[in-house]
């Protein structure tokens, strides 16, 4: 079921896309009969491109709108996740491993 319902704050930031609400606070933009990307609100307004990939967290629904008709511009990067964490807590307990080990040899010596 689409339900119709006029845009909060006014007029959509790019007059080309068309913007339908599915369900309270979920809005999906098309342009040209293509799946643009969506609007969802939470704590912000949440705006995810064609794929899904989020484009980034908005303070208002227009600069949502905005992030959605032109992505690229928008953008929030991504950091990358890296493996550092994982190994420096693999080095800490290897290291309380090894003090742990020193102190037992050591209480067998004396």
């Amino acid at each position: 079921m689409t339900i119709a319902l006029h845009a909060p704050l006014g007029r959509p930031a790019d007059d080309s896309v068309t913007w339908r609400a599915l369900r309270r606070g979920f809005w999906v933009a098309r342009l040209d009969g293509k799946h643009l990307g969506t609007i969802e609100h939470g704590r912000r307004w949440i705006a995810s491109d064609a794929e899904g990939e989020p484009i980034g967290a908005f303070r208002s629904f227009r600069e949502a709108q905005a992030a959605v008709a032109d992505p690229a511009r928008h953008r929030v990067p991504v950091r990358p996740a890296t493996a550092a964490g994982p190994a420096l807590a693999v080095v800490a307990l290897s290291v309380a491993v090894m003090l742990g080990a020193g102190w037992a040899w050591a209480a067998l010596l004396l």
